[in-house]
């Protein structure tokens, strides 16, 4: 071999050897979405005197970067604004901004950060994330199916679970969970397009 063709070699794998790792840390990404809000919702459920009552989160923001081939670098920030809320009851939404429960002079929005993913089998998946309301902030757990995946669209449905006084929503007589189930039942869809 020239020793001109052995320069060239050396400068070659140099350049391999420099690119390398710049491709690996890319390719270890999640592909990023972008919340379609209009086709997307969060709802919940609560018990009320021993009555479902229900209502919606209208106003919601999600930073999603979700692939199912590459779930540890995947993850979702859901913020809430807790100033726009419908419920079927009027008076419950109201209610519900107030000191005694949300307290959203205060603690204005709801936020999920996710910590880990699971796949749970075929459509099936779970996210871990910390949940944080009012001042309070815990490890939740949504448990969601992959409805729709492709190159150009994602849509998931969700469940999520939480104990509302472990949140300090409902103070005072509101503690008592003989007027107003501990357990609040969220629902939520969300449909997001490829960046």
């Amino acid at each position: 071999m020239m020793a001109r063709e052995r320069m060239f070699l050396k400068k070659y794998l140099l350049i391999i050897c420099f690119l390398f790792p710049v491709t690996a840390n890319a390719a270890q990404e999640a592909k990023k979405w972008q919340l379609d809000a209009a086709k997307s919702a969060i709802r919940f459920s609560v018990a009320i005197e021993g009555s479902p009552a229900g209502g919606e989160f209208t106003n919601f923001t999600a930073a999603i970067a979700f692939d199912p081939e590459n779930m540890a670098q995947s993850k979702v920030v859901v913020r809430i604004d807790l100033n726009y809320i419908e419920a079927a009851y009027s008076d419950v939404a109201e209610n519900l901004k107030k000191k005694d429960w949300f307290d959203i002079e205060n603690f204005p929005t709801a936020r999920f950060v996710s910590t880990n993913f699971k796949h749970l089998g075929g459509k099936a998946y779970q996210v871990t994330g910390e949940f944080s309301l009012r001042d309070i902030t815990r490890a939740e757990v949504l448990y969601f199916t992959l409805e729709e995946y492709d190159e150009h669209q994602a849509v998931i449905k969700g469940k999520m679970v939480i104990n509302r006084l472990d949140y300090g929503v409902g103070q005072g007589v509101w503690r008592n969970v003989s007027s107003v189930s501990g357990q609040v039942f969220l629902d939520i869809l969300i449909t997001a397009i490829s960046e």
